[in-house]
């Protein structure tokens, strides 16, 4: 069990099977638990409509679906009601897509391919935090976004999701830890559950699992 304050920022981290993404596909009910329940401000998220939870929540994945239309259509996604060009160049300026979309021919009505063929992956992932920063909801869910990013494409992406971050909760899972050592508190899982809890500083003093894996990282620099 664990309670994620508004505004707070939780890094997860564990091995993998320990739970990282069961916890994620509970909180976005894409299946319901057994056991236990999961609350939004002390509502049972079962007695809420699904499109309520959906509302409140937005995801950034690893493996971000483009589809064959304009960059800003892409950006729309997901989005029901009117959305006027002024909205999207910010949501683009806010994710730093504005930086390669304003150099392209037709801008943001450049038409791009099927998942996104003739971007970088960096690109591709601004794309999918504008969509968040459109949407604007007060939770948001960072699954490994960017675990598939080569060093500058990192730096420039994790400027956009620490925009995205400001004012919201944000819970994040990652295998790097540098995506993660910043948050407000970590939660470190194995097959036991929840077996560490603290920030990077007082994971560190505690000696274990994460101290380990700290090492390790700065072993392979």
């Amino acid at each position: 069990s664990f309670e994620v304050q508004p505004g707070e920022t939780l890094g997860i981290m564990g091995e993998t099977g320990s739970g990282k993404s069961t916890i994620i596909n509970l909180m976005s009910r894409f299946y319901d638990a057994d056991k236990g329940k999961i609350c939004l401000d002390d509502v049972d998220i079962r007695d809420m409509k699904l499109s309520q939870v959906r509302e409140s929540i937005s995801q950034v994945m690893q493996d971000v679906f483009l589809f064959s239309d304009t960059i800003a259509e892409n950006i729309k996604l997901g989005k029901k009601d009117y959305i006027s060009e002024e909205e999207v160049e910010i949501a683009s300026n806010n994710a730093q897509v504005s930086e390669f979309a304003t150099k392209m021919k037709n801008k943001y009505n450049t038409v791009i391919g099927e998942r996104g063929v003739g971007l970088s992956g960096g690109q591709k992932q601004r794309i999918s935090i504008a969509r968040v920063f459109l949407k604007n909801p007060p939770i948001i869910i960072l699954d490994e976004a960017t675990s598939a990013l080569d060093n500058e494409s990192e730096y420039e992406v994790a400027k956009s999701l620490g925009r995205l971050s400001e004012g919201r909760t944000t819970l994040t899972i990652a295998h790097r830890l540098s995506s993660i050592r910043n948050s407000d508190r970590i939660l470190v899982l194995t097959h036991d559950g929840i077996v560490e809890e603290g920030n990077h500083e007082e994971l560190l003093e505690k000696h274990g699992i994460y101290d380990q894996f700290y090492r390790m990282a700065n072993e392979l620099k």
